[in-house]
């Protein structure tokens, strides 16, 4: 993958530093995760409520611009608190889609009903929802 496929405008956002860090790991060492991020298109941001932070994910022709803030009008809004972010990474994709009935995906699941954990988007976005928790995934 050619050098500056992310572009990260949010360097005053640690966690967007994070996500830059994490994505390029993972799209580098993974051809079927870089395979998936070609494909993508649209914006999501994460808002990070308790540390009142927020970055917009711009993804166009294989190409992530991460801005700082929620940026126009992102197809997905994710709102967590920071502790409960990263678990989104330890979800499991099978069959192609995210694996919700292991520890992980029944936490994740748990933060949704309880409201811990806000997606916008889930029901209208789910392609690139899913998209989007494939190249995140650690798993």
């Amino acid at each position: 993958m050619e050098e500056g496929f992310i572009e990260n405008r949010a360097t005053r956002v640690p966690f967007a530093g994070i996500l830059a860090d994490l994505l390029t790991a993972n799209l580098t060492q993974r051809s079927e995760k870089r395979a998936v991020y070609e494909k993508m298109r649209g914006s999501v941001a994460i808002e990070l409520v308790d540390i009142e932070t927020a970055a917009t994910l711009v993804f166009a022709a294989g190409k992530l611009r991460i801005e700082e803030g929620i940026v126009g009008r992102p197809e997905i809004v994710i709102r967590t608190a920071s502790e409960r972010v990263m678990d989104l990474n330890a979800l499991r994709i099978v069959g192609g889609l995210p694996w919700y009935f292991d520890e992980a995906g029944r936490r994740v699941l748990g933060h949704l009903v309880s409201g811990r954990l806000k997606i916008e988007g889930l029901f209208t976005h789910p392609v690139l929802l899913t998209q989007l928790t494939k190249i995140m995934s650690v798993m």
